[in-house]
Formats: C-alpha cells, structure tokens, sequence
C-alpha cells in the first residue's frame, strides 16, 4: 500500500479502507483493521510533526516497524498503541471512534445476527 504524504491524502485513504470493509471475510476484516489503524497513527503523527524516528524512541522499537505499522503490514500492539496516546497526549477513541461511529466489525461469527 502506497502511503499518502499529506493529512488529505491519508483522509482519503482511510475513508477507502473503511468503504471497503467486508463483512464476509475477518481475514480481510483484520488486515483492513490493521491498515485503518496504521493510517490513523500515521495521521496523528503528522498532525503532530513527529518524525516516525521519534515516534520509534517512544515506543521503544524501529523506524522501520513504525513504517510498517503505518503500512498495516504489522499491527500494532496495544501496549505500543496506549504508549502512543500516552506520549502524544492523544485520546485512545482517536483510533476507534469512527469505527464504532460506522458500526464497523472485525469479528463474523456469532458477532452479528
């Protein structure tokens, strides 16, 4: 996944990814989790005008698993994500409010009626 460079571009990537969120797959419902959330940490990083560099001094990990966090191709832990909020004096419902706002779910079975 090609990552836009501005607050736009990320908005409008983060608006495909939950249009294109399936309720027929949880595989594909999580790898779009991922890439939400690593849209939305990339955001508010950003918006911020951090480094991903010193994103990674925060959490205690690399720039480049900070890239692949933003990329979703690895999701981030929750403890790294409540490290995140925690430096960045960011509300965890940043990440989920619109989520839960859309009625977005990422487990299938049993989960819906």
């Amino acid at each position: 996944m090609i990552i836009a460079k501005n607050e736009r571009g990320l908005k409008d990537q983060i608006r495909l990814i939950l249009d294109k969120w399936s309720d027929f797959s949880e595989e594909d419902n999580i790898q779009r989790f991922n890439e939400y959330i690593g849209l939305r940490l990339r955001l508010r990083r950003v918006a911020l005008g951090l480094t991903q560099t010193k994103v990674a001094r925060m959490l205690n990990v690399t720039f480049q698993q900070i890239q692949k966090f933003e990329k979703g191709v690895n999701a981030i832990s929750l403890s790294k994500l409540v490290m995140f909020c925690e430096g960045t004096n960011t509300d965890m419902d940043y990440f989920f409010r619109i989520l839960h706002k859309l009625d977005k779910k990422i487990y299938i079975n049993g989960g819906r009626k």
